[in-house]
């Protein structure tokens, strides 16, 4: 109890405020939505390696820029790294 009270209770509000419950992608599109009036676009920019082993480089679009790139093993893997950048970038953490 003591333990979930200092670690866990103590940092809800801040939690909840900041929405840290949220993964990139849905922060990211709420974001972008809220600031900016559109929703991000991902779209696969490069493939590598064998079938059995991809690697997927994805850029997400905020408009017409290409907001970040993310890497992964697989696309939301990616997906979610290009989000996760695009919030550094634009300072929405």
């Amino acid at each position: 109890k003591t333990f979930i009270e200092k670690h866990v209770l103590s940092e809800l509000p801040r939690i909840l405020k900041e929405k840290l419950y949220m993964d990139p992608k849905s922060r990211l599109q709420e974001m972008a939505q809220e600031k900016m009036g559109i929703t991000p676009v991902y779209k696969v920019l490069k493939e590598t390696g064998p079938d059995h082993a991809r690697e997927f480089v994805v850029g997400v679009y905020l408009g017409d820029g290409l907001g970040a790139e993310g890497q992964g093993m697989s696309k939301q893997e990616a997906q979610v790294e290009a989000a996760r950048k695009a919030l550094e970038i634009k300072g929405w953490l």
